[in-house]
């Protein structure tokens, strides 16, 4: 299967990040499959922000959990990438899915279960979005296992750094397989710079898929390519994908 490459945050090189502007950019570009963030408000809904406080993307620095959908849909979203891009608004993850083309896929990255299971059962239900389609990815463990357990038929990809505060590795390839069998997840999607040949063949061996971030240099994409690697998630995914022929 020829790798994929993931839209981080839409096309975020060139649209504001997490914004309908930015998926709807990367599926014109011919993206198949893109990644974005999601946090509960605190009226319930799921909006689509990599960081829990609005203040870096949206001037406002409030923590989404405090805010109501209204008041998160009257953040300028846009501002700070360019003033072509003043009132540019946080999407729902409703909203987000409703840009997908019947062959698209997103990474769902999630940063807590709890509350938040319940409102994603309703709007994937609504979206008549396939399993297949909608996979999660997240960086804590009880997160990652959680959703996979309660989402079978979802693909779930642990993140990872793999690396100790040295950079050294944190888990060598044979530990880093237990563990993902452990956390019962299909796959890893870990640090670019933590990811090997060794570390690549070991995992496929065991029956995961090999996913990495964040890559937007076409030379360390050809060698992950090379590798083996399942997908490369980049901030330039169409950009990769010209320079590299793809």
């Amino acid at each position: 299967m020829a790798v994929q490459f993931v839209a981080h945050r839409g096309e975020s090189e060139a649209a504001p990040e997490n914004t309908l502007e930015s998926f709807t950019l990367a599926w014109a570009r011919g993206a198949r499959l893109i990644e974005g963030d999601f946090h509960l408000t605190l009226d319930g809904e799921v909006v689509c922000m990599h960081d829990s406080n609005a203040g870096r993307t949206c001037g406002v620095k409030r923590e989404l959990a405090e805010l109501t959908l209204a008041e998160i849909k009257a953040l300028d979203a846009g501002a700070w990438k360019g003033p072509q891009w003043r009132f540019t608004r946080v999407p729902t993850l409703a909203e987000v899915l409703g840009t997908m083309p019947d062959y698209g896929e997103i990474y769902i990255e999630l940063k807590s279960v709890g509350p938040i299971v319940d409102r994603l059962r309703e709007i994937f239900a609504a979206s008549g979005r396939r399993p297949e389609q909608l996979t999660f990815i997240a960086f804590d463990e009880t997160t990652i296992t959680t959703v996979k357990r309660l989402f079978p038929a979802h693909r779930a990809y642990w993140l990872t750094c793999n690396e100790r505060k040295d950079r050294g590795f944190l888990y060598t390839p044979d530990e880093l397989a237990a563990k993902l069998r452990a956390l019962g997840v299909d796959g890893i999607d870990l640090l670019e710079r933590k990811a090997t040949p060794e570390y690549i063949e070991t995992l496929h061996k065991a029956g995961f898929t090999f996913h990495v971030w964040t890559v937007d240099q076409p030379e360390r994409a050809k060698t992950l390519i090379d590798q083996g690697v399942d997908s490369i998630t980049s901030n330039r995914a169409y950009a990769l994908r010209q320079e590299l022929n793809l």
